[in-house]
C-alpha cells in the first residue's frame, strides 16, 4: 500500500490501519517552530490536528512556570464532535497555563465560522499582545487556513493602526523577520 499523504495521516492511522499493523515514520524535527521566552506572550492559531503542538506549548509552559501569556485559536467543524483535548483547554484555562481561548465550529451555525473570523473579531488585543511582544503560530492546512490567518493579520493590523495595506503588510512580514510569526503547516 502507498504511504498515504501527510493531510491524512490521522485518518489513515485512525481508520484503515489495521491493529498490529507496522508503519514507516520519518520524524523531521522542526527547530524554527519553539516557544520563546518564559516571559514572553504567545498566540497559538491550530484549527483541527494543527492544535496539537499548541498541547505540548501550553503543557511545556504550566510545567516552567512561564509568565508569558498564552492565547489559542482553535476551530474545527463541530463542537460536540470535534472539539479535540477540550477538557484539558478548560482545565488550561481555569489555573491559568491558558490565558483565553477563542473557538470557531464552522458547521454549528449556518454561517461558517473559521479561525479567522475569530482573529478578526479580536483583532484590536491581538495587536496589542503582538505589539506588546508576543510571537503568533500558526500550524495546519497550508493550502487555505494558513493563507487566510496570515490574509487576516495583515487586514486586522491594516484596520487597528490605520495603516495602508502596504504598510499592514510590512508590519507582519517585520514579525516573520524578527521569528515572531512562526508556521508549521502541511
Amino acid at each position: 500500500m502507498a504511504a498515504p499523504a501527510r493531510a491524512f495521516a490521522s485518518n489513515y492511522a485512525a481508520e484503515r490501519l489495521k491493529r498490529g499493523a507496522r508503519v514507516r515514520v520519518k520524524l523531521r524535527p522542526n527547530r524554527h517552530f519553539s516557544l520563546p521566552a518564559p516571559d514572553r506572550d504567545i498566540i497559538m492559531v491550530g484549527p483541527g490536528t494543527g492544535v496539537a503542538p499548541f498541547r505540548a506549548f501550553v503543557q511545556e509552559r504550566r510545567a516552567t512556570a512561564a509568565k508569558g501569556r498564552n492565547w489559542l485559536f482553535f476551530g474545527d467543524r463541530q463542537f460536540t464532535h470535534d472539539f479535540l483535548y477540550q477538557l484539558e483547554w478548560q482545565d488550561a484555562l481555569n489555573d491559568g497555563a491558558l490565558t483565553r481561548m477563542d473557538v470557531a465550529f464552522s458547521r454549528d451555525q449556518p454561517e461558517k465560522i473559521y479561525v479567522q473570523d475569530r482573529i478578526w473579531e479580536r483583532r484590536a488585543d491581538l495587536v496589542e499582545w503582538l505589539d506588546g511582544g508576543a510571537s503568533f503560530y500558526v500550524c495546519g492546512d497550508a493550502k487555505a487556513m494558513a493563507k487566510d490567518v496570515r490574509a487576516t493579520l495583515v487586514r486586522a493590523y491594516a484596520d487597528v493602526k490605520s495603516l495602508a495595506p502596504d504598510l499592514a503588510e510590512q508590519a507582519v512580514v517585520q514579525l516573520e523577520r524578527d521569528k515572531r510569526y512562526l508556521q508549521d503547516t502541511y
